[in-house]
Protein backbone atom coordinates (compact mmCIF):
# COMPACT_ATOMS: atom_id res chain seq x y z
CA UNK A 1 0.00 0.00 0.00
CA UNK A 2 1.35 3.26 -1.06
CA UNK A 3 1.38 6.67 0.82
CA UNK A 4 -1.80 7.90 -1.22
CA UNK A 5 -3.43 5.66 -0.43
CA UNK A 6 -2.81 6.06 3.25
CA UNK A 7 -3.47 9.46 2.96
CA UNK A 8 -6.94 8.67 1.69
CA UNK A 9 -7.36 6.35 4.73
CA UNK A 10 -6.89 8.72 7.35
CA UNK A 11 -8.43 11.59 5.56
CA UNK A 12 -11.72 8.89 5.08
CA UNK A 13 -11.12 8.64 8.93
CA UNK A 14 -11.18 11.83 9.78
CA UNK A 15 -14.09 12.06 7.68
CA UNK A 16 -15.51 9.78 9.68
CA UNK A 17 -15.10 11.43 13.18
CA UNK A 18 -15.82 14.61 11.87
CA UNK A 19 -19.49 13.66 11.83
CA UNK A 20 -19.95 13.34 15.39
CA UNK A 21 -17.70 17.00 15.76
CA UNK A 22 -19.85 20.20 15.84
CA UNK A 23 -19.58 22.38 12.97
CA UNK A 24 -16.58 24.54 14.28
CA UNK A 25 -14.39 21.42 15.43
CA UNK A 26 -13.79 19.81 12.53
CA UNK A 27 -10.53 18.79 11.69
CA UNK A 28 -9.49 19.77 8.13
CA UNK A 29 -8.30 17.16 5.32
CA UNK A 30 -5.00 18.03 4.87
CA UNK A 31 -1.50 16.50 5.40
CA UNK A 32 -0.14 19.12 6.99
CA UNK A 33 -3.08 19.17 9.33
CA UNK A 34 -1.98 18.78 12.92
CA UNK A 35 -3.60 15.98 15.12
CA UNK A 36 -2.22 15.64 18.13
CA UNK A 37 0.16 18.04 20.35
CA UNK A 38 -0.11 21.81 21.33
CA UNK A 39 -1.90 22.69 17.89
CA UNK A 40 -3.54 19.29 17.51
CA UNK A 41 -6.80 19.44 16.98
CA UNK A 42 -7.58 15.90 18.53
CA UNK A 43 -7.33 15.51 22.27
CA UNK A 44 -5.97 11.74 23.66
CA UNK A 45 -9.39 10.20 23.01
CA UNK A 46 -9.91 11.39 19.89
CA UNK A 47 -6.72 10.43 18.72
CA UNK A 48 -7.11 6.92 19.71
CA UNK A 49 -10.59 7.32 17.92
CA UNK A 50 -9.15 8.15 14.59
CA UNK A 51 -6.11 5.47 15.52
CA UNK A 52 -8.85 2.19 15.36
CA UNK A 53 -10.59 3.81 12.54
CA UNK A 54 -7.37 3.99 10.48
CA UNK A 55 -6.34 0.34 11.75
CA UNK A 56 -10.06 -0.97 11.11
CA UNK A 57 -9.75 0.40 7.52
CA UNK A 58 -6.12 -0.79 6.83
CA UNK A 59 -7.58 -4.34 8.31
CA UNK A 60 -10.58 -3.92 5.61
CA UNK A 61 -7.88 -3.85 3.30
CA UNK A 62 -5.70 -6.58 4.17
CA UNK A 63 -3.17 -4.93 6.04
CA UNK A 64 -3.00 -5.40 10.27
CA UNK A 65 -1.67 -3.12 11.84
CA UNK A 66 -0.76 -1.65 15.40
CA UNK A 67 -0.49 2.07 15.51
CA UNK A 68 -0.13 2.87 18.64
CA UNK A 69 2.66 0.18 19.99
CA UNK A 70 5.32 0.96 22.25
CA UNK A 71 7.84 2.22 19.22
CA UNK A 72 5.24 5.23 18.89
CA UNK A 73 4.48 6.04 22.38
CA UNK A 74 8.69 6.00 22.96
CA UNK A 75 9.15 7.99 19.88
CA UNK A 76 10.83 11.21 20.80
CA UNK A 77 8.82 12.59 18.25
CA UNK A 78 5.50 11.93 17.97
CA UNK A 79 4.05 10.19 14.86
CA UNK A 80 0.63 11.67 15.64
CA UNK A 81 1.59 15.31 14.84
CA UNK A 82 0.38 15.45 11.90
CA UNK A 83 -1.24 13.93 9.19
CA UNK A 84 1.93 13.44 7.04
CA UNK A 85 3.83 12.18 10.25
CA UNK A 86 1.05 9.51 10.88
CA UNK A 87 0.85 8.72 6.95
CA UNK A 88 4.97 8.46 7.06
CA UNK A 89 4.80 6.14 10.27
CA UNK A 90 1.99 4.05 8.62
CA UNK A 91 4.37 3.17 5.55
CA UNK A 92 6.85 2.29 8.13
CA UNK A 93 5.08 -0.38 10.34
CA UNK A 94 3.88 -1.88 6.71
CA UNK A 95 7.18 -2.30 5.68
CA UNK A 96 8.41 -3.80 8.92
CA UNK A 97 7.36 -7.84 8.04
Amino acid sequence: MDRDAIIEVIFEAIALGNQARPDDAQVPQAEDTPLYGEEGHLDSMALVSLLMDVEDALLERGHSVSLSDERALSATRSPFRSVATLADYTVDLLKTP
